[in-house]
């Protein structure tokens, strides 16, 4: 691949503005790195576009002296994904923030990739309107970059995850030419659905430019309760009792009771230390208050060794914001402790095996750990937590991490649930799809020929 020029960067600067290009070290090394462990690569320049032409012309350019390109939303990623690992260029995308049109009564708006997930909802609220699906990072996630990994969430359970609920994609190709694929019917099975594949293909098949998005009406109430258990055991058999009842909640959080020490000792998050669930409602005051009630007495069985409920707003605010604390805390309490996570999806009726196996890992390689995630719908977080600057634990957590997602594998689980593929779990995907691995790098071969969009991403080199 070539390097860019002088001349080229003249041609990028003809497009989108001398302002908004950049070869400085402060935006490269900005933009070399997300949340993930692997190590920081810099760009050779940051492009901000503004809209989907000067996507495609910076894209010509890109394509036709074979420069890597590499698109940028948040930056939250946790496995590598926007880290420009062959240089070239970073699409910074976040000057395409806008909303472009909301049909109100159709309960839909078309966005621009780089509106942040808690930004948009924001907006949508003076029209009684929401986008459910947004994971737990929407302060800083761009919808493109939750489109991009197909992200979840939180309320996976009961609204499933981003890609659920895009209608229509405008895409960038990779060679600069603008297509667009989906409808904003709700329903069409007009010819391939191409827009599936964009959706989860984490910027290596084309640059998402424009979305429209389903919405629904905002809940007149939401509730929730936290409930903590004696063991794991108990605490998992109540979530699959909840699910298997017509409680229908909006979220299901299982958080283990290392989670709940951490978040205690920063936050004053004063609860006994035990695997405990978030159990959300959402719909009108009446309904979420008895199904409050109903949850109570059907926990009963599994002697609960506390209970609270979140009834108004800023409670529930609170409860959510000691949720979202972990990885913050943790570099509070333990500023020389990095974290290797490890997040899978599995069948529900294997959460309480997933949950043992990692305990035993954790001690046959002396890493402590913790587990948290939306147990809802089965999708785990699993933290190894190692010694910053100390190899020996880092390899140790590695380990864990292999062995662990292998194990996922085995039981009829998945690599990912939300985060995506990225860098790190590359070397999975022989395993969990040996036979249809071949078909995707054809697919990938046909949208981008040179393979110059986010390269060295979901698979081997």
């Amino acid at each position: 691949m070539n390097k860019l020029t002088p001349f080229l960067i003249r041609k990028i600067e003809n497009i989108v503005g001398k302002k908004y290009i950049s070869t400085s070290a402060k935006d490269l090394v900005a933009h070399s790195k997300d949340w993930s462990f692997h190590p920081a690569k810099n760009p050779e320049v940051v492009i901000w576009p503004k809209k989907t032409e000067e996507v495609s012309a910076v894209m010509k350019i890109a394509n036709k002296n074979s420069i890597f390109v590499t698109p940028w939303g948040g930056g939250s990623s946790t496995e590598g994904n926007p880290i420009p690992v062959k240089g070239g260029i970073v699409l910074d995308m976040t000057r395409m923030n806008k909303i472009i049109k909301i049909y109100k009564e159709d309960f839909q708006v078309v966005v621009q990739p780089g509106i942040v997930g808690d930004i948009l909802n924001q907006k949508l609220k003076k029209y009684k309107l929401f986008f459910p699906p947004a994971p737990g990072s929407s302060n800083i996630a761009t919808v493109g970059g939750m489109i991009a990994n197909n992200a979840g969430g939180m309320h996976a359970v009961a609204y499933g995850v981003v890609g659920d609920w895009v209608l229509k994609l405008k895409i960038v190709m990779a060679d600069g030419q603008i297509i667009e694929t989906g409808s904003r019917s709700f329903k069409s099975v007009t010819g391939y659905d191409l827009k599936k594949l964009f959706i989860g293909s984490e910027g290596t098949l084309g640059i998402i430019t424009e979305a429209v998005l389903k919405l629904l009406s905002v809940p007149d109430k939401k509730v929730a309760k936290l409930i903590s258990f004696k063991n794991i055991k108990l605490c998992t058999s109540a979530a699959l009792n909840i699910l298997k009842s017509d409680l229908e909640p909006a979220a299901m959080e299982f958080m283990d009771s290392v989670y709940i020490s951490y978040i205690g000792k920063a936050k004053g998050f004063t609860i006994p230390a035990n695997p405990s669930l978030i159990v959300q409602f959402h719909g009108n005051e009446k309904t979420v208050l008895e199904k409050m009630n109903f949850l109570k007495k059907q926990m009963q069985v599994f002697n609960p060794t506390f209970e609270k409920d979140y009834i108004a707003e800023e409670s529930l605010k609170k409860l959510w914001k000691y949720r979202k604390a972990g990885r913050t805390v943790l570099q509070e309490i333990y500023p020389t402790k990095a974290i290797l996570a490890a997040e899978v999806g599995l069948p529900i009726s294997k959460l309480f095996n997933f949950l043992k196996k990692t305990d035993s890992l954790s001690k046959k390689y002396k890493i402590p750990t913790i587990i948290f995630g939306h147990l809802g719908d089965g999708n785990f977080h699993d933290w190894a937590l190692y010694e910053k600057d100390n190899k020996k634990s880092f390899d140790k957590a590695i380990s864990l991490n292999e062995e662990l997602i292998k194990y996922a594998i085995k039981i009829s689980g998945t690599t990912s649930g939300e985060h995506g593929i990225g860098i790190g779990k590359r070397k999975y995907l022989p395993i969990e799809y040996p036979t249809s691995l071949s078909l995707m790098k054809k697919i990938k071969k046909l949208f981008d020929p040179k393979e110059i969009l986010n390269p060295g991403k979901i698979f081997l080199d």
